[in-house]
């Protein structure tokens, strides 16, 4: 009794000194966000007594229905103590819910509640290391009591379209607590989790992982039992309750050549519900089976992929089985499975690096169309993703406030550039190492997860290429460039200068890789040039004769286009460059394992330097000179040369 007294007057007087130490899927998620007061959550001292343990496992076992939000049962949450001692077993949950008891072990204990933060006291200090089991039982309205998540947590509602009720869940990013105790913090996947739900036997629940069974019980109800093996992160456990009709399909990865991947799809039981969205169900085994070979096998090949559907604006990636307001959209079905790889598999490390997961599954758009409906669909997605964020000269994809749910789902910043800068991003690569370096990724992030820089770190790493630039612009900066050009042409060569300024002081300047087409009467021809400073002038041997330019042709990257002017004072401004160029001659560049340079000067030298200016290279140069890359790694490298009259400097990009 005394330790319950002195544990009352911390609650009472010391707590507030130790607190001091894309359109669819955004929709869905921020839909009510606007309409309800934020909520109460743990502070720093609860924060620091749920991080002393380390969830392993999750089973939750209640009742619930398709009309309301009640929610009878318990929830058991198997724990590591990761501390050197623990004699506090603190967790969210709903304040408005009733606890009627909580097991230790299946020993009763006592607790202490304040708002959405639980105390479960532990008759002794369990010491690290130590396997703990707490079940909570609880009865109550789930309903939301003020938020901050893009769902409610816990919702009911009828479909205006098919007139069906249903129940679902809607957790992200704070909203779990609302209808199971949990602890919410990213980085702590549990290892596996069971979801039993007793309902009206009219209904079906769908949920996370296998359907293990399905038990008869008395007054017309039945218990659902899912159970997923998979690790998973709090916000991904759902449900779905309704009257449905199951539709399961199977995809067929050719990393399963002996076996398939089931696809079960929950659709409501309305005669015509089914007919209308089969078709767009249908492909999406084909896009499972499309980005398996692009980011490695579908994670949770051994339970299955599907859908449910629910009353709500847009989709949400649960693992295994996507909640969705409507499943007759290509794009939304193949953004809610991009996200099975990247959100679920592996899942930002806080909700600063939500590029992780709705940059990528926005991207996963843009590669379905690319690959099922041609480039031309691809392309004009990629446009209208651009003409929306050129409207923010301002906008940004990396944030601070992660209080901000309606920021951190920002269908312009979050969704849209998110997309458009893996477009960019692939664009930098390659395709080659593009496709390399997130399958490597996702590989070494399996079921954990990833912030943005641990994304640069092993981009670099399995590509060869420095990202600083790229990330420090286009994610961590704000705004877009704007180019202009100017150009010449004598039938020799093509005199260049393109200009660029931003639409925004905290990125003033891009460096990046420009493609331009340059047109001409003989055919048009489209070369790439290395953009670093805000002016800069290039020259291009072409026999052609060129009438016009066009920026960016094939949409790369997010930018503006100014003037583009015929300007023949050009040809003299760029002698010197046309003189350099002459005197050294290097192909091919890209290059493999081999790097040419042609030269007529008896006392040429040649210098390969690393982009830290590590000489990886030298020697003298002969009138040809081939020069062995295969020692090196892929990345961009510095040639300097240098004659008795000349010196040119030049970047050689090796593959």
């Amino acid at each position: 009794m005394n330790r319950i007294f002195t544990f009352f007057l911390l609650f009472l007087l010391g707590l507030p000194a130790i607190a001091q130490e894309h359109i669819g899927c955004s929709q869905g998620k921020i839909q009510r966000h606007q309409l309800i007061r934020k909520k109460s959550r743990a502070g720093n001292y609860d924060n620091s007594l749920m991080s002393k343990y380390d969830v392993h496992f999750y089973f939750l076992d209640f009742k619930a229905e398709r009309n309301n939000t009640l929610v009878s049962g318990s929830t058991t949450i198997g724990a590591i103590v990761t501390a050197s001692r623990l004699d506090t077993f603190c967790f969210e949950f709903n304040g408005a819910i009733t606890i009627d008891s909580i097991l230790w072990n299946n020993q009763p204990i006592n607790f202490v509640r304040n708002a959405a933060i639980t105390y479960a006291l532990l008759p002794t200090a369990q010491l690290q290391n130590t396997d703990l089991r707490i079940q909570i039982f609880y009865d109550g309205d789930a309903s939301v009591t003020g938020a901050g998540a893009i769902g409610d947590g816990y919702s009911t509602g009828t479909s205006q379209t098919w007139g069906n009720s249903a129940t679902w869940s809607l957790s992200e990013p704070y909203s779990a607590y609302e209808w199971f105790p949990c602890k919410q913090m990213l980085q702590d996947k549990a290892d596996s989790a069971w979801i039993f739900v007793t309902t009206s036997n009219q209904n079906k629940v769908g949920s996370n992982g296998l359907l293990e069974g399905i038990d008869s019980l008395s007054n017309n109800k039945v218990r659902y039992r899912w159970k997923t093996n998979y690790m998973i992160d709090y916000y991904l456990i759902s449900v779905a309750i309704a009257r449905y009709v199951e539709y399961t399909i199977y995809a067929h990865p050719s990393g399963l050549p002996n076996d398939s991947v089931m696809v079960m799809n929950y659709v409501y039981n309305n005669v015509n519900t089914l007919p209308s969205v089969k078709t767009k169900l249908d492909t999406v085994a084909l896009v499972l089976e499309y980005y398996s070979d692009l980011f490695g096998l579908y994670p949770f090949h051994a339970e299955k992929y599907g859908n449910a559907m629910a009353p709500f604006s847009g989709g949400m990636e649960h693992q295994t089985m996507t909640s969705a307001g409507f499943l007759n959209n290509f794009g939304l079905n193949a953004h809610e499975l991009m996200h099975q790889w990247w959100g679920d598999h592996v899942t930002c490390k806080t909700w600063k690096d939500i590029f992780i997961n709705e940059g990528f599954a926005s991207y996963g758009e843009y590669l379905a169309y690319e690959h099922f409906r041609g480039l031309a669909a691809a392309q004009q997605d990629m446009l209208d993703v651009h003409d929306d964020v050129l409207q923010d000269p301002d906008a940004q994809i990396y944030f601070t406030d992660t209080t901000n749910v309606g920021r951190i789902f920002d269908s312009r910043q979050t969704y849209n550039k998110g997309n458009a800068i893996c477009h960019s991003l692939r664009f930098e690569l390659g395709d080659s190492l593009f496709f390399k370096g997130l399958k490597t990724f996702q590989s070494q992030f399996s079921f954990a997860t990833a912030g943005i820089n641990d994304l640069k770190v092993s981009l670099e790493n399995s590509s060869g290429l420095p990202l600083g630039d790229f990330f420090d612009q286009w994610i961590y900066g704000a705004g877009h460039p704007n180019f202009s050009a100017e150009y010449f042409s004598n039938g020799n060569f093509i005199f260049l200068k393109i200009n660029h300024s931003t639409s925004s002081p905290v990125t003033p300047l891009y460096k990046t890789p420009l493609e331009i087409k340059c047109k001409s009467l003989s055919g048009d021809t489209t070369i790439k040039v290395y953009v670093n400073q805000n002016s800069q002038t290039y020259v291009i041997p072409s026999p052609k004769s060129i009438n016009g330019l066009e920026i960016d042709p094939n949409n790369w990257l997010l930018n503006t286009v100014g003037t583009i002017t015929e300007n023949a004072a050009l040809q003299a401004l760029s002698q010197e460059e046309i003189i350099a160029e002459q005197a050294f001659q290097v192909y091919p560049n890209p290059a493999t394992d081999r790097l040419s340079i042609q030269q007529e000067d008896e006392e040429a030298r040649f210098t390969l330097r690393d982009m830290q200016s590590r000489i990886i290279l030298q020697g003298k140069l002969d009138k040809k000179t081939d020069l062995n890359l295969s020692f090196i790694p892929a990345g961009v490298y510095v040639l300097e040369m240098q004659n008795s009259h000349r010196r040119r400097s030049m970047k050689i990009q090796k593959h």
